[in-house]
């Protein structure tokens, strides 16, 4: 009986198991084969992503200056695992960011720092603002009982120590105590570093407030050249925008410089984030290692996210731009001199003797109206003040007069009562009064912000009352009665004796000084103990 089932004959059953048997085995090879190439794919894809991350690491370990040896595996995890650290400054609702442009080792000037701004973000707003510090601000030393140029603190340490970290602390410490605001990071940048950093931008985008013409910009091996530029927006490579942020040869001078680098630093964060450069990291590595001799900073890298993405939404719209200049009626600091050495040197001196102005205008230098409004009150309750000399000095009380006319007050020089016998007049006003400076206030409170005024600028006490009715009386029955009486002591010539010079003196000295240049900054790192 016929079976109901096909039965295939023996050889072609055996062919086809043979068959389904090769399939298996042929799978079985190329899983395998395509297995080995995976893992060597992967392989090689993470070998490169080691090599670039310890490229990486390698780089940043030049550059970021923490006093801390971070292991390379560390650094992998700061990089890629780490969670979003806070910054510091940031539950301050202030992050200050020290931003130092210095000459470097192929200029004359080394590591004098050329370029000294402080940058201020709001981490909420995303508001900033950039202030300027004058190079020739003379400040104290830290840790000795000399003075400098605020520009050779850094250069201080370049043989003690070849990343200028001592310098650089050193620097911080005297812009904290210039400012009253804690320096929460800094980025340091020689000229051949700032040069490669435009240039890898391709160049960037500046409105030039005014055409500039400058025949003596400094060439190589001491020379001169010419540098001209045209007011408007132009685009400049990293050689042109380095002479537009050094030139001072113009009306504006050294203030002028301070000014065009803050629009460079602007124009140069607006084009890094629209590139994307700064985003993404083979192109941030590219330029990192472009830069690792001439970049330092103290950003550590487990912070490096936080700070990159504060950076990129900063508010250009909304900067806040200032300089501390000379030679305005509202000025902040004054031009004088000092000797290093046998060497007349011209510095910049706050015009108080005394920070406070300059603290006030970076404690409210995201809110200047704050400032505007107290001035105006000031300007309203339109104060007379008398100024009595018991400083020692002979005409000082003529300065203070000169330096009240500046704030708008109507000062006059105090005529005792008994004017025809000066020396006993002028016992008479010493036996009643402190020699400490004091402000009398003879208006019984009602011009508070005036009083508040003078005390805090020239550091000096207040009385009121009876002690201030007994000053008072000194004054000559047809003189009109003062708002306050300004009792200048001997505690405040050590802050305000000095003479002044022009803003064309600190110029010229530039030009016209009387050392070479090596033995110029070897006298500013040595400083001078002398006040000025």
């Amino acid at each position: 009986m016929p079976s109901l089932f096909f039965s295939p004959k023996g050889d072609n059953f055996q062919h086809h198991s043979e068959s389904r048997t090769q399939n298996r085995a042929s799978g079985k090879r190329r899983f395998f084969f395509w297995l080995v190439i995976a893992f060597l794919i992967f392989g090689i894809v993470f070998l490169a992503s080691i090599a670039f991350a310890y490229k990486f690491y390698s780089t940043s370990q030049k550059v970021i200056d923490n006093g801390q040896n971070t292991s390379f595996i560390q650094s992998l995890k700061d990089i890629a695992f780490s969670d979003r650290k806070a910054l510091r400054g940031e539950k301050y609702g202030r992050i200050n960011i020290l931003l130092v442009g210095l000459a470097g080792k192929n200029y004359p000037g080394a590591n004098l720092t050329d370029s000294i701004i402080i940058a201020s973000v709001d981490p909420k707003t995303y508001q900033t603002a950039l202030l300027s510090v004058p190079r020739d601000l003379y400040v104290p030393i830290p840790g000795t009982n000399s003075s400098t140029k605020i520009n050779a603190l850094y250069a201080r340490s370049e043989d003690a120590d070849a990343n200028g970290k001592s310098g650089i602390e050193n620097l911080k410490y005297a812009l904290a105590d210039i400012t009253g605001q804690p320096i929460d990071y800094y980025i340091a940048l020689d000229f051949d570093g700032f040069e490669q950093i435009i240039n890898e931008l391709g160049g960037i985008k500046v409105q030039v407030p005014k055409d500039l013409h400058d025949e003596r910009y400094p060439g190589p091996n001491y020379s001169y050249e010419t540098f001209d530029i045209k007011k408007g927006l132009q685009t400049l490579d990293g050689e042109t925008a380095l002479k537009f942020a050094r030139t001072r040869h113009n009306e504006d001078g050294d203030f002028g410089r301070a000014y065009r680098q803050q629009l460079i630093l602007e124009s140069a964060r607006s084009k890094a984030f629209s590139l994307g450069t700064i985003l993404n990291i083979p192109e941030l590595n590219n330029m990192l290692d472009t830069l690792g001799e001439h970049l330092r900073t103290d950003i550590p890298l487990d912070e490096f996210n936080s700070f990159i993405d504060l950076v990129k939404k900063i508010d250009t719209h909304t900067t806040t731009n200032k300089v501390l200049d000379a030679g305005k009626p509202d000025s902040l600091t004054a031009v004088s001199h000092v000797m290093l050495g046998n060497v007349r040197a011209f510095i910049l001196i706050p015009r108080t003797g005394n920070y406070d102005e300059i603290q006030d205008l970076a404690k409210n230098i995201f809110d200047l109206d704050l400032i505007a409004r107290k001035k105006q009150e000031i300007k309203n309750e339109n104060a007379t003040v008398a100024i009595v000399n018991e400083s020692g000095v002979n005409g000082f009380d003529g300065k203070l007069k000169n330096l009240l006319d500046k704030f708008d007050y109507q000062a006059e020089i105090a005529v005792c009562r008994d004017a025809s016998n000066a020396s006993a007049c002028q016992q008479r006003w010493i036996q009643s009064v402190s020699t400490d400076t004091t402000v009398y206030d003879l208006t019984g409170g009602l011009k508070p912000f005036s009083l508040e005024d003078l005390s805090k600028k020239l550091g000096a006490k207040i009385e009121n009352g009876s002690l201030a009715s007994t000053v008072e009386a000194k004054l000559p029955p047809s003189a009109n009665k003062p708002d306050f009486i300004l009792v200048a002591g001997s505690d405040i010539t050590d802050k305000l004796n000095y003479e002044e010079n022009s803003v064309q003196d600190l110029e010229n000295g530039y030009d016209h000084q009387q050392v070479d240049e090596k033995t110029y900054i070897d006298l500013l790192k040595k400083g001078s103990s002398q006040r000025f």
